[in-house]
């Protein structure tokens, strides 16, 4: 292909979860040109996993971490952002696996002027619980899910694709929802909007503020997943039953981005929110 693709996995904690992640990234039909670990303030010893890991991925491999002062997804992604080089940005959780041809889908698909999103099949503890090394290296989970989940997933997919063919024709405002844990977006088109809002503190929206503004620019989003999608591992939430703290600043945002039309974070990638120093290791 003739650009180059940068994976951005963020983490905190759990190391058993991204060492899941890491190797059903490197079973991947197509490997990114560099990987970043984008750490949130982990205290539990990530750095462990990431130099274990190493011997699996040939590609340049970068880990950058902030302090912990709670949770700023939207910096920690735009810290991951800033480390990277390449054209094509991808952007993953810590709990997710995919299927075979999930990497190589969303590289196939980028395009000028859209971004690519996807739906996960949400497993159970139970189902979780059955997922062995075997079945995420040889990326075959058939035994694993379930044909209602297929049968969700590609539901969501044409309900997207409705809403995608609908934006280009104009009929409506948005298209497919962003959904940060398991998308690809251009670099150009992340920098132009100036990244995530790191004034997004806690669980919840900044996904929808940033596809909002994306979309504001001129940008479509199109979900890709329909044969290939990524696997959500079941684990306790890191929110507290789904409130979202950010709800009223989200609502608030996307009146002035509107009414402004305005699309760029004032606090984002080229200005972050203080002068905290970020690490940042190249793993060898």
């Amino acid at each position: 292909m003739s650009f180059t693709t940068s994976v951005i996995i963020t983490a905190y904690n759990r190391p058993h979860l991204l060492e899941r992640a890491l190797i059903s990234l490197a079973h991947q039909s197509v490997l990114p040109d560099e990987l970043i670990v984008s750490d949130d303030g982990s205290q539990e010893d990530i750095l462990s996993v990431l130099k274990a890991f190493k011997s699996q991925f040939d590609r340049s491999f970068i880990y950058t971490r902030q302090e912990d002062r709670g949770f700023r997804l939207a910096r920690c992604r735009n810290n991951g952002i800033r480390a990277s080089r390449g054209d094509y940005i991808i952007f993953l959780d810590q709990d997710l696996i995919y299927t075979k041809y999930f990497i190589e889908t969303l590289m196939q698909q980028r395009r000028i002027g859209r971004f690519c999103t996807s739906y996960p099949v949400r497993l159970s503890e139970e189902q979780t619980g059955n997922i062995d090394i075997d079945m995420i290296t040889n990326c075959q989970f058939d035994s694993i899910i379930t044909s209602k989940q297929h049968r969700k997933i590609k539901k969501q997919f044409l309900k997207d694709r409705l809403y995608y063919y609908l934006k280009l024709t104009g009929l409506r405002a948005q298209g497919a929802k962003l959904r940060g844990g398991a998308c690809g977006i251009n670099r150009a088109d992340i920098v132009r909007v100036n990244g995530y809002d790191e004034n997004y503190i806690g669980w919840g929206n900044e996904d929808d503020d940033l596809a909002h503004r994306l979309y504001r620019s001129g940008i479509i989003g199109i979900n890709v997943s329909y044969n290939e999608f990524p696997i959500h591992l079941y684990h306790e939430p890191f929110h507290d039953d789904g409130k979202r703290v950010n709800r009223q600043y989200y609502h608030r945002q996307k009146r002035n981005i509107g009414a402004q039309k305005q699309f760029t974070a004032k606090i984002g990638l080229d200005n972050p929110a203080d002068a905290e120093e970020i690490s940042i290791e190249l793993i060898s």
